[in-house]
């Protein structure tokens, strides 16, 4: 509503500067027509040269007239034109600033479900319903940092199996960690931190946007199109084409 206010508020300024400066100049030809022609009526039938030379003043006042108008249409034209302009400029910002404010807030969430800072409470709590040492979920807390950290999710191959192998834990261990402080199964927790890194790639590289959908999700770590479309459309809602429409 505010823009709509200053939309027609600059609209009326603007209107009113063109009337009153063409409105002064259409005044003064207006009075030069008329005292012309109250003066043409005085002068004498016979003298021809005189009644020419006012025929030809009237006929320049007169042209001076009709350009004025002309002048004065197209410039109420172009003020308009502006005004539009300046409206949809105004509508497209707040729509960009509205998408990106969008995207920012996704990101946020998504770094938000993966934050691995917790209360002392909640983390013995979590401890004994697990029934694990709390040395080896600590050690598997610190290294799905360091694999977070390191992008290790970009890996199309890894599994529950080799990731466990990896971090020289047993799957059981690894599934209940990920279950309990990430909130999600191994597979969903892989395929966040594949579509944060696909949104963060969209947002900030223009020649990422370019890739084939195909190409993205090798880039992103899915080995196929289907499995990344739809954990992108599962993560944000939308479409990866809708996203894309969408960023600035």
């Amino acid at each position: 509503m505010k823009i709509i206010h200053t939309i027609f508020l600059i609209t009326g300024v603007l209107l009113l500067s063109v009337s009153f400066v063409y409105g002064k100049e259409y005044e003064k030809t207006q009075k030069g027509i008329q005292e012309l022609s109250l003066s043409s009526k005085v002068i004498q039938s016979d003298n021809l040269t005189l009644v020419a030379e006012q025929e030809k003043m009237m006929n320049l006042l007169l042209k001076r007239k009709e350009t004025f108008e002309q002048k004065y249409f197209i410039l109420i034209g172009i003020v308009l034109l502006l005004v539009v302009l300046f409206g949809l400029l105004c509508f497209f910002n707040k729509r960009r600033d509205k998408r990106l404010n969008k995207i920012i807030s996704l990101l946020e969430k998504i770094k938000t479900e993966h934050t691995n800072t917790i209360t002392d409470d909640n983390h013995n709590n979590k401890n004994t319903t697990l029934d694990i040492d709390p040395c080896i979920i600590q050690s598997i807390l610190e290294n799905l940092r360091d694999f977070e950290n390191e992008q290790g999710f970009l890996n199309t191959k890894i599994t529950l199996f080799e990731f466990a192998k990896k971090l020289q834990t047993n799957t059981k261990y690894l599934s209940k960690v990920i279950n309990t402080y990430k909130l999600k199964s191994f597979r969903n927790y892989i395929n966040d931190l594949r579509i944060q890194y696909s949104i963060e790639k969209l947002e900030k590289k223009t020649d990422f946007r370019n890739y084939t959908i195909s190409a993205m999700a090798k880039e992103v770590g899915f080995s196929n199109r289907e499995s990344f479309t739809k954990a992108f459309q599962k993560k944000t809602g939308e479409t990866i084409s809708e996203f894309l429409k969408q960023t600035p």
